[in-house]
């Protein structure tokens, strides 16, 4: 596979101090000092970030970072985008180095989302210290997933399948709107995409080490530290306990525990009959 995890994501907001207050009083994340152009970086793990988050009018995510092996994974996708039409900047060492990362190319995809390959992002000699004692399940399975809603479809399905090299592991309806959940590693899905009239993030998911930490976090949001869009449930395809909260700039961030592995050798696509096996109630409006 030319990728091999969801690394970091960027996301332009007008309410930081709100999102960095979730982060770490709510969901346990570590905040960094903001660099000199005012984009504070938040922490999960051993990397120097996974999310941040840059002043901006909008609410919106503004990068999505993709991960490679190495300096001839980066060519490889860079080949293969090129080849798909797409045109790529192959970013400078001080870019490059502005990201913390050895080597870097972007793109903007047929959805419109901006994307971002990297590979070598530095490790922090610090250890990760979170306000709140949550281990996240990052390393080689990464960040954890966006779900992105795509006006284009079947398109998207294609790119990321023949193009990036990523694997289907499942398909779901929402109404009318179909879903399809694609892997690049063994979490069960990296990136899901939702058919809809426009573009946009639905949410994103970190996972942690303990179903305690889930719900404490469930308590924190309870107590006023963010609502809650959908309840405590556990989903039907990757098994994650999870709760859905309303992040500051409006749309969601699902926080869990437990979800599936997949094992390429054994696992066979199916159609899901409906997101969750129970809970999960209410909703992402």
């Amino acid at each position: 596979m030319s990728v091999n995890a969801l690394g970091h994501l960027s996301i332009s907001t007008s309410k930081k101090d709100e999102w960095l207050k979730f982060a770490g009083n709510v969901l346990g994340m570590q905040i960094c000092q903001s660099n000199p152009d005012g984009v504070t970086r938040v922490r999960l793990d051993d990397r120097s970030y996974r999310l941040e988050f840059e002043e901006g009018a909008d609410e919106e995510l503004t990068r999505i970072g993709w991960e490679v092996p190495d300096a001839a994974g980066l060519e490889d996708v860079i080949a293969r985008l090129e080849g798909d039409g797409l045109t790529v900047t192959r970013c400078g060492a001080d870019e490059a180095a502005a990201r913390d990362v050895q080597g870097l190319a972007k793109t903007v995809d047929g959805s419109g989302f901006t994307l971002e390959f990297f590979y070598g992002q530095r490790k922090s000699v610090e250890p990760f210290i979170s306000p709140r004692s949550a281990n996240f399940v990052t390393g080689g399975l990464g960040l954890g997933h966006v779900v992105l809603m795509t006006p284009v479809f079947d398109d998207a399905v294609r790119f990321y399948t023949d193009v990036l090299g990523f694997r289907l592991s499942d398909t779901l309806r929402l109404g009318p709107a179909r879903v399809a959940f694609l892997r690049c590693n063994p979490r069960h899905h990296s990136v899901a995409l939702i058919e809809a009239e426009a573009k946009g993030i639905h949410h994103f998911m970190v996972e942690v080490t303990d179903v305690d930490m889930v719900g404490r976090a469930h308590d924190a949001c309870r107590d006023g530290g963010a609502g809650i869009m959908m309840d405590l449930g556990r989903h039907s395809n990757d098994e994650m306990f999870s709760f859905y909260a309303r992040t500051p700039s409006g749309f969601g961030l699902e926080y869990g525990h437990g979800g599936v592995l997949v094992d390429d050798s054994t696992w066979t696509v199916t159609e899901i009959a409906g997101p969750s096996l129970w809970g999960h109630r209410g909703s992402m409006v």
